[in-house]
């Protein structure tokens, strides 16, 4: 972030400010516990917590300027600006503070893919201009806005993840950021549970196109069974403007796909050999999508391949990691049936004694909830898994697929919560194994993970 007046803000916002005008924010935070000096604390009031009850958290770890709606205790040498909601006041700071450079824009959806997609898509347009792109999963309201806090006036490039649960999400994003690029990655079951159905998942996504004009360019993957043709989706598309829309799978396609394991991956695009150091034969398509968004800012298939090579994994995003005698893939930030079969398919690529795949609940499935479970227990035994340990109310599913899979080398255990798992995965893991640990984030399975990884010696067995 570049160094900003608090009136510069304010006046964004439309605040009214107390204390030193011409105080200089550094950085913006939504987590009290980050706070430091030179930092302006958002103030958000969630569904659990109200930022503002941490205000003096934040000022005693030295944060000075505060974004509020509501009453704040008297704190010296504060600078405070108020305004009536502090989620349209920080989005209206970032409109204004990211106008302020010229910046090409990135914006990157999906029901499945969007974290992975948007980091190479990110390495990619590195291969030419100074980008930054959101961190971590960061692709609510909040994260779209702390996003443009990251460009300061040597960013040339801003890659957006955006999240959506439901409709009109994606379209309150996009009429401010305006991204001249878009990724779709796909159109899975993901929050069915909200939208009702996949064609409604569909319009959702589209609306990522609403302020396209016609140099515009729209990226989607055609393997996916919906918003496959460019007839599609321009029928759905609210947006009649004649932009331009790059068919991954059609338009462009990736081709010879060798699995190198713990290596990661390789594959052909245009006969230019790809290196992906990233698990699973899947990451060959979002890497592709992030190939084609390269190519329309020209960045060249050998640029392209060059900037790919060295990626890392994002955090709980199929990060792979050998402990001593196992390995373990880390994929539990987040889970649907399309990305609990890509996990199953990356861990089944590790060569090892045993593969484990610690499973639990996929959420806000809907109508899809019965069947996504039963196809991801019947994936798992039919790709080769030898043991499925499934957590939750959902674990009966997971091994009605099993059953239905018909073979006989896979053994389950079903558990009732996480601390069931936590209790007895140790016991269970031996020197030679590889387990993959995936289910929604709100299952907590991240702690299964992050208790394996820190328990090297405890499991060391034979």
């Amino acid at each position: 972030m570049r160094p900003t007046s608090a009136r510069f803000l304010a006046d964004a916002c439309g605040g009214k400010l107390t204390g030193d005008p011409e105080y200089l924010v550094r950085d913006i935070k939504i987590d009290s516990r980050e706070c430091a000096d030179g930092d302006l604390f958002v103030c958000v009031i969630g569904e659990i917590n109200n930022g503002h009850n941490y205000v003096k958290s934040a000022y005693d770890l030295g944060c000075r300027a505060f974004l509020v709606s509501q009453d704040i205790p008297e704190l010296p040498g504060s600078v405070v600006i108020r305004v009536d909601d502090t989620m349209e006041g920080f989005k209206r700071m970032a409109e204004a503070y990211v106008a302020q450079f010229n910046v090409r824009k990135v914006g990157v959806t999906g029901s499945v893919g969007k974290t992975t997609t948007k980091m190479l898509t990110a390495a990619v347009a590195s291969a030419k201009y100074k980008t930054v792109c959101s961190r971590k999963n960061l692709n609510t309201h909040l994260g779209v806005c702390l996003t443009c806090f990251l460009a300061d006036e040597t960013t040339q490039c801003i890659v957006f993840e955006m999240g959506m649960d439901h409709k009109g999400e994606i379209e309150e994003y996009v009429t401010w950021v305006k991204p001249e690029i878009a990724i779709i990655t796909n159109v899975g079951v993901s929050h069915m549970e909200r939208l009702g159905s996949r064609d409604a998942i569909a319009d959702a996504k589209l609306e990522i196109v609403l302020p396209f004009t016609d140099d515009c360019t729209l990226v989607v993957n055609s393997r996916s069974d919906y918003l496959k043709t460019e007839k599609e989706i321009r029928e759905r598309a609210l947006n009649k403007s004649n932009f331009k829309i790059v068919l991954v799978g059609q338009d462009i396609d990736y081709k010879d796909v060798k699995n190198k394991g713990e290596d990661g991956i390789e594959f052909y695009v245009n006969n230019v050999r790809f290196e992906l150091p990233l698990l699973g034969e899947h990451n060959a398509l979002d890497a592709c999508l992030a190939i084609a968004a390269g190519l329309q800012m020209d960045i060249s298939l050998e640029e392209a391949s060059a900037a790919l090579k060295n990626v890392i994994a994002t955090d709980r995003r199929l990060k792979a990691v050998k402990i001593g005698g196992i390995y373990l893939l880390d994929d539990s930030y987040n889970a649907s049936p399309d990305s609990m079969k890509a996990g199953i398919s990356a861990l089944c690529g590790v060569d090892a004694k045993r593969r484990i795949a610690v499973l639990g609940d996929m959420l806000e499935l809907g109508g899809a909830d019965e069947s996504g479970h039963t196809e991801v227990g019947r994936f798992a035994a039919e790709s080769g898994v030898d043991m499925i340990i499934a957590v939750g109310s959902r674990k009966d599913l997971y091994f009605k697929g099993v059953r239905e899979a018909g073979t006989t080398g896979t053994s389950t255990i079903g558990l009732a919560d996480l601390d069931s798992v936590k209790d007895m995965i140790l016991q269970i893991l031996k020197e030679g194994d590889a387990v993959l640990v995936k289910g929604s984030n709100s299952t907590g399975l991240g702690q299964v993970a992050e208790l394996i990884r820190n328990s090297e010696e405890t499991w060391k067995r034979s």
